[in-house]
């Protein structure tokens, strides 16, 4: 077994056996719901700040505070970890009141964000290695219209050649729509491949089969280069995708600091606490 391996599996069973200790003493402490409540609150709350508190670490790398990726295993299973206290602190129960639905929204928009950036991050990087080379997303659209340009210099040069109408044709109804704009975002994200793509590359191949042999090695080439943007719209599916999740995750993450700020002052308020 790697070290790599062993070290996953041993954080797992940690954070199962914390979960699990967490279920036991809440169900022992069920009889006394207010001392559950604050403790499960400052937990969560304390859990919240220590996981916003890896933002911090990635913009000052240079401290002497650990490496990144030990950061980022510890960020994943304290992450999981919430989910129980969240579960504990509202009893197993939809919260009642605006505030308390607001917030436990934005507790769960968090939590799904980080589940939903941890099987991206996890599974989109060998995704992208395998399409080859790399293309940086604010790049995506210029490679995009230089694709266009290149098949749109193919074709009209063969129909000034050849005097034949029919791949000029074909580009207008069927090639140039696909290269126009990227498609299919969601196909790409989840199989990386899309039913357009097959479509389009069986008509082309039908469209083969009416050409004369300087067309045909014509097709060939134009082929590959929508073979090309089907990879590039990969590309700006699953990039886009790792860059919209963090413009979701970061900025929810510290609003539902701010909610938890006012939860606890609230909280305090209504009990006596700041009397």
């Amino acid at each position: 077994m790697s070290y790599f391996v062993r070290r996953r599996s041993v954080g797992i069973l940690l954070v199962m056996g914390l979960v699990l200790s967490l279920f036991v003493i809440a169900a022992i402490s069920r009889g006394n719901i207010g001392a559950t409540g604050h403790a499960s609150g400052w937990l969560l709350g304390g859990l919240i700040v220590f996981l916003a508190s890896y933002n911090v670490r990635k913009a000052v790398p240079f401290l002497p505070l650990g490496t990144s990726a030990a950061w980022l295993q510890i960020h994943i299973y304290a992450g999981l970890i919430t989910f129980a206290v969240f579960a504990v602190h509202v009893r197993f129960s939809v919260p009642t009141g605006i505030f308390e639905c607001l917030l436990a929204a934005l507790y769960l928009v968090v939590f799904c964000s980080g589940i939903t950036g941890l099987v991206m991050t996890r599974s989109f990087p060998a995704r992208l290695t395998m399409l080859g080379d790399e293309t940086i997303f604010e790049q995506i659209p210029v490679v995009r219209r230089e694709l266009q340009t290149e098949v749109e210099a193919l074709v009209l040069t063969g129909n000034a050649e050849w005097q034949s109408p029919a791949i000029v044709e074909f580009y207008r109804d069927e090639l140039r729509p696909f290269l126009i704009r990227h498609h299919d975002v969601l196909s790409h994200l989840i199989r990386g491949e899309s039913a357009r793509w097959h479509r389009l590359s069986r008509a082309i191949d039908d469209q083969r089969r009416y050409l004369n042999a300087d067309e045909q090695h014509v097709m060939d080439e134009v082929k590959g280069y929508i073979r090309r943007k089907h990879q590039l719209d990969t590309k700006y599916a699953l990039q886009g995708a790792l860059k919209l999740w963090l413009f979701v995750h970061i900025p929810v993450t510290w609003a539902l600091m701010i909610f938890v700020v006012f939860h606890i002052v609230l909280v305090h308020a209504w009990s006596g606490g700041l009397s």
